[in-house]
């Protein structure tokens, strides 16, 4: 619980911070254009200067069939569920390296979830308003059908730091993360449940002046709470093909992402399970209308799907997922 007062102190001197920062501007020596305006998956690959701040605002709208089998994935199908989850997060980070090397920032995250019993259901059902009584009476492992739930999900402090002054390319970031909810049935349904940190770098590298590769690397871990005893460990590995016109205004850039999730096993022998895995194709479409202001549209499919469970199953060809957002510099 003190970890929890700590964050939300933090996060109420930081509104005073950036409401006072300087204007915004990426104007650090040796940088070249990648860096003054490109966002990619919700995070910049800039560290501001000292006295500058930005915003990012980064909204996720995932849908997909869940399929129940007999009694095994090569048997028959007996029900489809869709399921719909939409995050939105926003986060601002404040410069407070004059060397242009390291800022700190808060965020917070939104969340809506909602389990149809129709898989022909459509993923927008998820924006529609919470039944809050059918809420209150059902249980903490009550499963609620046909019915959206949306809340603040989380809350949290962050990090952007360039390890080598003369690549930067090169960028590591992290933050730590608390549940907002105190009623554990609406932690649950909103998958709210655990305080989370996360570990990150990428490394961007020109091939042209308007082609780069990028790279990056993620490792989100959920602890053990009140509500649910054990730990999750997400992890993601992207590259992406970045192209840009000769105007600076329009960004492209295709991608491939796999994603890693595991948890600590019972057995001896083996410290972890694995628990999902995915690979992602993505294609995403970035506009920049000055060094201020970029918005962005990134749209994924998975390629491969595996869950570890043998009577449950995601169908491939249902799933979705799609990013918009924007980036404000202050």
């Amino acid at each position: 619980m003190k970890v929890k007062y700590i964050v939300l102190f933090i996060i109420t001197n930081f509104c005073f911070v950036l409401g006072h920062a300087q204007k915004f501007r990426y104007s650090i020596p040796g940088l070249d254009t990648l860096q003054e305006s490109f966002i990619i998956s919700g995070a910049a690959s800039a560290v501001l200067r000292e006295g500058q701040a930005e915003v990012i605002f980064n909204n996720n709208l995932v849908s997909y069939w869940i399929a129940f089998h007999e009694n095994g994935k090569d048997s028959p199908i007996l029900d489809r569920l869709r399921n719909s989850l939409f995050m939105s997060e926003l986060s601002g980070y404040y410069g407070v390296s004059n060397s242009g090397r390291f800022d700190v920032g808060i965020q917070v995250g939104y969340s809506r979830t909602r389990l149809d019993n129709s898989s022909s259901s459509s993923p927008f059902r998820v924006f529609r308003s919470s039944d809050e009584t059918a809420l209150e009476e059902g249980g903490i492992s009550q499963v609620q059908f046909d019915n959206s739930f949306g809340g603040l999900a989380y809350a949290g402090v962050r990090f952007r730091f360039k390890p080598i002054a003369y690549e930067p390319g090169f960028l590591l970031t992290g933050g730590y993360s608390v549940s907002t909810f105190n009623k554990e049935n609406r932690q649950v349904q909103l998958g709210a449940d655990r305080d989370f940190f996360d570990l990150g770098a990428s490394y961007y590298k020109s091939v042209t002046q308007n082609v780069f590769y990028f790279f990056s690397g993620n490792l989100r871990g959920y602890l053990p709470s009140d509500v649910t005893d054990q730990s999750l460990y997400n992890s993601s590995f992207n590259f992406f093909l970045i192209h840009r016109t000769n105007n600076q205004k329009l960004t492209f850039y295709p991608g491939i992402s796999y994603n890693l999730a595991f948890k600590p096993s019972t057995y001896d022998s083996h410290p972890f399970i694995k628990s999902t895995e995915f690979l992602f194709a993505y294609g995403g479409i970035q506009y920049s209308f000055n060094r201020k202001v970029n918005v962005f549209l990134t749209m994924g499919i998975p390629l491969f799907i595996n869950i570890v469970n043998p009577l449950q199953d995601i169908v491939r060809e249902s799933y979705s997922i799609t990013v918009l957002g924007a980036r404000i510099g202050i």
